[in-house]
């Protein structure tokens, strides 16, 4: 199984799963070692994405690729950071 989490407006990964190890080699600089691909609901096809440090750069749609042997779907999320900032 493989699972890309990507900016939508920038098709740039933000973290990316493959055959049950991340893969950090192509993830986007700014993203580097703030996000984590949530695995205890991954057999329930759960894929939540934390990412850790939101930034206001951060605001804006990703999209979520599931690809297997069989199928490929994905889904789009808008991310609203919002609160003080100091």
């Amino acid at each position: 199984m493989e699972i890309v989490w990507i900016r939508h407006q920038f098709s740039e990964i933000v973290h990316h799963y493959r055959n049950g190890e991340d893969q950090y080699g192509e993830q986007l600089r700014e993203y580097q070692g703030r996000t984590v691909l949530v695995r205890a609901g991954l057999s329930q096809g759960s894929l939540d994405l934390r990412i850790l440090g939101l930034r206001p750069s951060d605001d804006g749609q990703y999209v979520c690729a599931v690809r297997n042997a069989d199928s490929y779907a994905e889904a789009a999320v808008e991310l609203e950071v919002a609160g003080v900032w100091p």
